[in-house]
This record gives structure tokens, C-alpha cells and sequence, in this order.
């Protein structure tokens, strides 16, 4: 079988140019498709590491190890610590949880609607632990300052 033509030429799938090149569509396969940009900095799967969530991770591990020390301490102390290691707990959950407004305001803007639905669920979630924690850390404070003897 021959890649003749009848005419005598010889067929091309792609045309090319004199330089060689194919004269192919360039343009994207579909209407209104975007890659997605290149990714920059490092990553833990879809999850970028940033210096702000490396610094929450750490406070966030660094206040939940603090709570487990302050409640298998017995001392006089251990309401105020555990009041703190609570106090640490929720202002790294509300960070958080305004890091997650954040996102779902930037996933809204570039019609990512499922990823920010996610996100919202998650950040609520993250929020009334922050208050919960803090509401703990009140209450602790609270249970401290009303059992000092005067």
C-alpha cells in the first residue's frame, strides 16, 4: 500500500512549513479552556506549603501538645495552663478559619463553585472549633479567677 495520492502526490496528515514545522491549530482543544498556570513553591499534593501554614501547623501542634501536658499535670496551675493551651488552640483555629474565607472569596471569583462550597463546610467547621476553644479557655479563666482565696 502506497502513501500516494492518484493523482501521483503524496499525501500529508499534517502540513508543514518550509521550516518543518506542523501548521497544526495552536490554539486551545476547546473554547474557553485555560490550563491551569504552572505551579510555584513547593507542595504536599494539592495543598501549597506557605510559611503562614507551616507557622499554624506549628502553633496549632505546639497548643494541643501544651493542653495534654497541662491536663495530665496535677498542680495548682493546671486550670491556667489548660486555660492557655485552650487560648492558643482557638486563635490558631480562627486564623484558620479566616484563611478559609480567604479561599472561598478566590475559588468564587474563578468559578471554582464546588471548591469553595468544600471550603466554606471546612471553614465553618474550623470556626466553631475556634469558638469552642476560646469559649473554653474563658470558662477556664473564669473557674481560676473565681477559686483564688481572698
Amino acid at each position: 500500500m502506497s502513501s500516494r495520492t492518484p493523482s501521483g502526490r503524496r499525501s500529508q496528515v499534517s502540513p508543514r512549513t518550509a521550516g518543518g514545522r506542523s501548521r497544526a491549530r495552536t490554539g486551545p482543544a476547546y473554547p474557553g479552556y485555560e490550563p491551569d498556570p504552572p505551579r510555584r513553591g513547593p507542595h504536599l499534593g494539592p495543598v501549597a506549603i506557605t510559611p503562614l501554614r507551616v507557622t499554624l501547623l506549628i502553633a496549632l501542634v505546639g497548643g494541643l501538645g501544651f493542653l495534654l501536658w497541662a491536663v495530665l499535670v496535677r498542680d495548682q496551675l493546671q486550670v491556667p495552663l489548660m486555660a492557655t493551651g485552650f487560648a492558643i488552640c482557638g486563635i490558631v483555629f480562627g486564623v484558620a478559619a479566616a484563611l478559609a474565607v480567604v479561599s472561598v472569596v478566590r475559588s468564587g471569583r474563578a468559578g471554582r463553585d464546588g471548591t469553595a462550597v468544600v471550603t466554606a463546610l471546612f471553614g465553618g467547621l474550623i470556626a466553631v472549633a475556634a469558638m469552642m476553644a476560646l469559649a473554653a479557655a474563658v470558662i477556664l479563666g473564669l473557674i481560676w479567677s473565681g477559686s483564688q482565696g481572698t
